[in-house]
């Protein structure tokens, strides 16, 4: 079973976020994350995805969601960790990217339609402070429905 990571990284109240250059969800706005590789815990993926796809470093990211799709058998595990502003000027071009730091409420507009729309179901409860488990129901690229566990 194929593990990945979605890292919620806050700084100084905004989201960083990157508009990927290649699939999955190409051209939209995104939380930077990827695959678990081989002999590494999510945590750790979580902390190398950040690196490569921001230059940031963080550490101690706090698991805050675990969540499967109805459209493979992969796993998904949601990370959130607050840092303090890194001497990076956005928006910055990387080569998986632009990486940005946007407001939450922009991110949580539903006329948004530029975000992945399940960013908007963990950052609504990890905001509240909450922590659930879900499953993402999808039709092609859109979420039409989740399950909290």
């Amino acid at each position: 079973m194929r593990e990945a990571v979605m890292c919620f990284v806050f700084i100084d109240g905004k989201l960083l976020m990157i508009n990927r250059n290649r699939p999955p969800f190409m051209g939209m706005w995104n939380v930077v994350g990827g695959k678990v590789e081989r002999g590494e815990t999510p945590e750790q993926a979580c902390v190398r995805e950040v690196f490569e796809e921001s230059g940031i470093k963080i550490v101690s990211p706090e698991r805050v969601s675990r969540f499967t799709w109805n459209y493979d058998d992969e796993i998904g595990y949601a990370f959130t960790v607050r840092v303090e502003k890194p001497d990076l000027i956005f928006p910055v071009g990387t080569e998986e990217g632009i990486v940005d730091l946007k407001p939450i409420p922009w991110v949580l507009s539903e006329k948004n339609y530029g975000v992945i729309a399940d960013l908007r179901v963990f950052l609504k409860d990890i905001e509240k402070n909450e922590k659930h488990d879900y499953h993402l129901i999808y039709d092609g690229a859109t979420l039409t429905d989740y399950v909290v566990k």
